[in-house]
């Protein structure tokens, strides 16, 4: 039987210590991978958040569960620091239960079957890292999802499988009112993706200005400053 976690909450600040990833970072296995006492603490939160999701043990083979985890993605691809999918966790009767991932199931589960799978859905681009973790005497499997790049990433095709969660042209995220993927539909929600957008196109701009010699505004002079204020009169 499984280790059995009620759901509590913990505090913010540590969560986010868990869970945030740098936007400038580059992720891989190697940079990413998680410490025992990381996914410790990741299980032991006890509940799903914005950031943190959970899926029972599964085989890669299942068509329907392999769409609900590209979905979960392109959900944390379009939320700030992105966030991280724990496979071997299980709810059940209200509470988690950290039962770890069947030797079978692990063994379907392969990096480059996502990274397909997830490019065939993904426009532009989503970017994460896939771990096979060991605590104690179970293994799970961690996806980590990094935040988008520059534009917000959309569904660019329906899914395959009957009963699919994928729809072409639909933007996910993961939302504030309950921990889950699912389509844009709040403003708020939307508000979120957008000042991301423009946050980081905002940067590239400074970014290219600096490149090409153009003054920040840092480095306007006094002078600059004062002939900008005279025009206004």
């Amino acid at each position: 039987m499984g280790t059995q976690f009620p759901r509590r909450p913990i505090g913010e600040a540590r969560r986010t210590k868990s869970l945030r990833i740098s936007a400038s970072q580059e992720i891989s296995t190697k940079e990413e991978a998680l410490e025992s006492k990381d996914l410790l603490e990741l299980i032991q939160y006890g509940r799903e958040g914005r950031s943190l999701e959970f899926k029972r043990s599964t085989p890669w083979t299942d068509k329907l569960f392999k769409e609900r985890i590209v979905k979960s993605i392109l959900a944390f691809a379009n939320v700030r620091d992105g966030g991280r999918i724990i496979v071997g966790v299980k709810e059940e009767s209200g509470s988690y239960v950290a039962e770890g991932v069947d030797q079978d199931h692990l063994a379907t589960w392969e990096y480059d079957h996502l990274s397909r799978l997830v490019a065939e859905f993904a426009a532009p681009y989503a970017e994460f890292a896939l771990d096979k973790c060991v605590l104690g005497d179970k293994s799970y499997i961690v996806i980590t999802v990094k935040e988008f790049a520059e534009m917000p990433v959309l569904c660019q095709r329906d899914g395959k499988s009957q009963g699919s969660v994928l729809r072409r042209g639909a933007i996910y995220t993961r939302t504030h009112s309950c921990p889950e993927s699912s389509e844009v539909r709040s403003d708020s929600d939307l508000r979120d993706i957008l000042e991301l957008a423009v946050e980081k196109g905002l940067r590239r701009f400074l970014q290219t200005a600096q490149r090409i010699g153009l003054p920040s505004p840092e480095q306007q002079s006094d002078e600059d400053r004062f002939n900008e204020e005279l025009e206004g009169f």
